[in-house]
Parts: structure tokens; C-alpha cells; sequence
């Protein structure tokens, strides 16, 4: 039976400030005090370096969940993280958030 690990997202899996330079400056401005409130961000977000390949070496050792939350005020966020996963993280990731 292996062991769990448990990874967080934001910052770690995903490079938070690339989805950021991905915004329009207008969206930039709106969402300045609030940046992980704006509709989509979470999808935009490019992995951090090395995250995609560390993640899988993991797997192969441990039982790997990702947490991570989402904000209230941003209803996209969960859904975007989902699907960020299923494109970086494929079926080693599937049901482990």
C-alpha cells in the first residue's frame, strides 16, 4: 500500500502570476485587489517548472492528491482547476482533487 501525499496547487503544481500576464490590461485593473476572482484565470494558468514531471515521479511512489480551494466569488474556479488537471495531470491525477 503507498504512502499519501498530498500537493497543493496554486504556486506549487501552477504558475499563478502566468495566468495574471494572460488577462487584458482592462481585466487587470477591475480584478487588481482580487486577481483569483476573475472569471477563467485558473484555466489560463501555464504548470510551474518541472511540476508536470515531479508530479508523475510521485505517482509512481505515493498515492498523490491535489488540494486546493477555490474562491467564493469566483465560480469558474473550480471547474477551471478541474480541467487544468485533466490537461497537465491526465488519468495519474483523475479523481484526486
Amino acid at each position: 500500500m503507498k504512502k499519501i501525499l498530498y500537493i497543493d496547487m496554486d504556486n506549487v503544481l501552477v504558475d499563478f502570476p502566468s495566468g495574471i500576464a494572460k488577462l487584458d490590461e482592462e481585466t487587470r485593473k477591475a480584478y487588481a485587489k482580487n486577481m483569483d476572482d476573475v472569471p477563467g484565470i485558473f484555466r489560463l494558468m501555464d504548470p510551474m517548472p518541472v511540476a508536470i514531471e515531479t508530479f508523475h515521479q510521485l505517482a509512481e511512489e505515493y498515492d498523490v492528491y491535489i488540494l486546493s480551494t477555490a474562491p467564493w466569488k469566483n465560480p469558474s474556479a473550480w471547474s477551471d482547476k478541474q480541467e487544468w488537471v485533466k490537461k497537465y495531470l491526465d488519468e495519474k491525477a483523475h479523481n484526486t482533487i
